[in-house]
């Protein structure tokens, strides 16, 4: 399986959802998924884009790519590796790889939230969190990236 698509559908516990779940990719729509968000990426033109622009940019792109989570393991890993190399790639700003070794666990969090809604208990898909990251990560602010305010409530999600 290592390297190859899951033929399976996945569903995983999130301590940070309170046990619920993100809606994950069915395993069947995997490449058309990928290829869909790549595409899209494609269009996207980074040319007189303010820099927040550019932040919010990022961290969709990297939220979508993540939450179709196409192999068994390794999938927050591989998104970092590849974000990281995208960045280099585009030409938006030297790398510091110790905010992603630093903040491993919040990242990934982050991309659980970003992914995540319950309507019926007003819980809504949240980028905000994956802006601080990306935010201290191309423009070297000083955003606090606590992992205790990506939980959410028990009154807000039950299994």
């Amino acid at each position: 399986y290592i390297g190859n698509f899951r033929d399976y559908n996945i569903s995983k516990s999130e301590p940070v959802l309170n046990g619920a779940t993100v809606a994950y990719t069915n395993h069947l729509l995997i490449k058309d998924t990928l290829e869909y968000d790549f595409n899209e990426e494609k269009c996207y033109d980074y040319l007189n884009k303010s820099t927040d622009e550019i932040i919010s940019h990022i961290a969709t792109f990297t939220s979508n790519i993540w939450q179709v989570h196409p192999l068994g393991e390794g999938n927050t890993r591989t998104t970092a590796l590849f974000i990281q190399k995208y960045i280099q790639y585009l030409g938006l700003g030297e790398m510091n790889n110790e905010i992603f070794k630093d903040n491993s666990k919040y990242f990934r969090n982050a991309l659980v939230r970003a992914n995540f809604r319950d309507i019926s208990k007003g819980v809504y898909e949240d980028n905000n969190y994956l802006y601080k990251f990306f935010s201290n990560l191309l423009s070297e602010t000083n955003y606090e990236l606590n992992e205790e305010e990506l939980f959410i409530t028990k009154n807000e999600v039950s299994l």
